[in-house]
């Protein structure tokens, strides 16, 4: 990741709703599951379908009107993905879980590569790259966008308004800056994330919207466990990066892990089994499926890169782009032991017919560094073959001659 876009990332991704919720069950032929929380099953709509646009008497209008203008940003962002088929699995989701609300609500996947979804009061959607790619299954996804059409469906920005439209006076006028300074990328940025922060619901919508979530995957056939193993999937990876979970703004203002994942798992104990979908999953993402790994092993989180590799790999042992993802980290972050551990990773790899043509690149400068300078060539002749419009290929070429 450019140094630049990393530090705006970082002094921004305070944001964040990325977790586990939903709204009213759409499926006729499923009984409503009435089991509440707390003791209290009425978790019904507060907003009414049709109405993301309001009227002047509505409390939502003003944030709407902001988030409106902030959307038409994100429509024509660089930062957009905008690959069909992910739209349309993703999309289709979403439409899915959220039933007679579908039609207020628009779905936007960005390039950002943190576990995150944000869902504004005007209907828009943002969904993460770096949730996808933490993924991996339908249920997990299926989990955290449930999540966010709840908090649309409870209408809980009402009682965020004054942060809402900070945010998005905030965002508006570094758009403008950023605009007149010629730094077009950054103001892209900028208006994604920061239409994402705000979202940091209080701990009485966080637990109500994973109740309501969780029912909502037992409705739709989908297992309601992969909602508690979303956030150990989380915990896991910041234990592995050395971070404490307190430290992170973005799920400050959510209940603890221990609270969360142990409701979650009693509740997924209650209701009954489903699906996880995840060879559908797996296809449905695969338009992009090697750009976000690649993002993700640009981040230079190494720890992080392998545990998510590692549980992609749990699922699917031959995958090609999850083993070259976690041989790259380990090569990268070059700790005693790694460079054997990335060179079986990597020759794995190259074995599937997914992998990225880096996997050969990777593999060959670890070949090199080994001192196997006739494996390295080889390597990288076949990076060259895969990739000839590689940004680097000069520099390999030069390589290869020397």
């Amino acid at each position: 990741m450019n140094p630049t876009r990393r530090r705006f990332l970082g002094g921004l991704c305070l944001c964040g709703a990325g977790g586990l919720l939903a709204c009213t069950p759409t499926d006729p032929g499923r009984p409503r599951l009435d089991a509440g929380l707390g003791g209290q099953s009425d978790l019904s709509p507060r907003n009414q379908p049709g109405q993301r646009h309001g009227t002047d008497a509505d409390p939502d209008a003003g944030m709407r009107e902001s988030m409106d203008r902030m959307e038409r940003r994100i429509q024509t962002s660089r930062y957009r993905v905008r690959e069909a088929k992910v739209n349309a699995y993703v999309g289709g989701i979403v439409r899915r879980l959220a039933g007679e609300f579908a039609e207020d609500i628009r779905t936007y996947i960005v390039r950002v590569p943190d576990f995150n979804a944000t869902q504004a009061p005007n209907g828009m959607m943002q969904v993460w790259t770096g949730l996808l790619v933490r993924c991996t299954n339908e249920a997990q996804l299926a989990a955290v966008l449930g999540h966010e059409i709840g908090h649309y469906t409870r209408a809980h920005s009402r009682e965020r308004q004054a942060v809402w439209r900070t945010n998005a006076d905030i965002a508006q006028a570094l758009a403008m800056l950023l605009g007149a300074a010629g730094a077009g990328q950054l103001s892209d940025l900028n208006t994604v994330l920061l239409t994402a922060s705000g979202f940091g619901y209080n701990r009485e919508n966080e637990r109500e919207s994973d109740e309501i979530g969780i029912r909502l995957l037992a409705e739709h056939g989908l297992s309601p466990i992969e909602a508690a193993r979303n956030w150990e999937n989380i915990t896991a990876e910041f234990e592995a990066r050395g971070i404490p979970r307190s430290h992170s703004l973005l799920f400050s203002t959510h209940p603890s892990d221990e609270e969360r994942t142990a409701h979650l798992r009693r509740r997924a104990g209650e209701l009954p089994p489903g699906e996880t979908h995840a060879a559908r999953y797996r296809d449905g993402i695969s338009e992009i499926r090697e750009y976000i790994f690649e993002e993700q092993v640009r981040t230079g989180v190494h720890a992080g890169t392998i545990v998510i590799a590692d549980r992609w790999l749990a699922v699917f042992p031959d995958d090609g782009l999850a083993l070259y993802a976690k041989g790259e980290a380990l090569r990268l972050r070059a700790r005693t032991g790694d460079d054997e551990a990335a060179a079986a990773a990597l020759d794995a790899a190259i074995r599937d017919v997914h992998a990225p043509a880096n996997a050969w690149r990777g593999y060959g400068l670890l070949r090199r560094k080994l001192g196997q300078e006739a494996e390295a060539r080889e390597l990288l002749n076949e990076y060259l073959r895969r990739a000839p419009n590689a940004p680097d290929r000069d520099l390999v070429r030069r390589s290869l001659a020397g």
